[in-house]
């Protein structure tokens, strides 16, 4: 009986000593948490039925930009090399280094650029609506206002 006992405790030592190890090989990291964009606006989630999730990975070489541009649906961007600066229509910018994650603005121009010397990578996140786009350029737009009907895409995830 003892036999049995001392094989059932070292089972149980065993069994805490690996999942206590387990626990340290992982860490988690708080990267970005928030209900407000870059601008202040609040997060508004599309109303749908038919809501999508997409992801693009964006480079951008030295001294080089995405040009004006603008998100009509809530976008997480989480800068993995270099550094982005978002810079607004009146001039103003921010700037977001490796490691960082924010939420962009919403239905407001605006443009990334690199003004590193350094290559520019960065993970976007739309909270979209299939078959909508997520990203709108001035070109595309037939009349010009803050808020667009216009549905003409950069780049589109099926």
């Amino acid at each position: 009986m003892s036999k049995v006992i001392s094989v059932l405790l070292i089972l149980v030592f065993v069994q805490t000593t690996v999942s206590v190890l387990a626990e340290q090989d992982v860490t988690v990291t708080a990267v970005m948490k928030g209900s407000t964009t870059i601008g202040g606006q609040q997060i508004v989630y599309p109303k749908t039925d038919k809501a999508e999730m997409a992801s693009v990975l964006v480079e951008i070489q030295p001294g080089k930009e995405s040009g004006r541009h603008m998100h009509p649906v809530p976008t997480y961007v989480h800068v993995l090399e270099g550094t982005l600066t978002v810079e607004f229509e009146d001039g103003s910018r921010q700037t977001f280094k490796a490691g960082s994650g924010f939420l962009e603005v919403v239905n407001t121009w605006h443009n990334g650029k690199n003004l590193g010397e350094v290559p520019l990578r960065f993970l976007i996140v739309f909270a979209g609506e299939e078959g909508q786009p997520n990203l709108i350029r001035p070109e595309n737009i037939k009349h010009r206002s803050r808020h667009t009907d216009s549905k003409s895409v950069l780049f589109e995830h099926s």
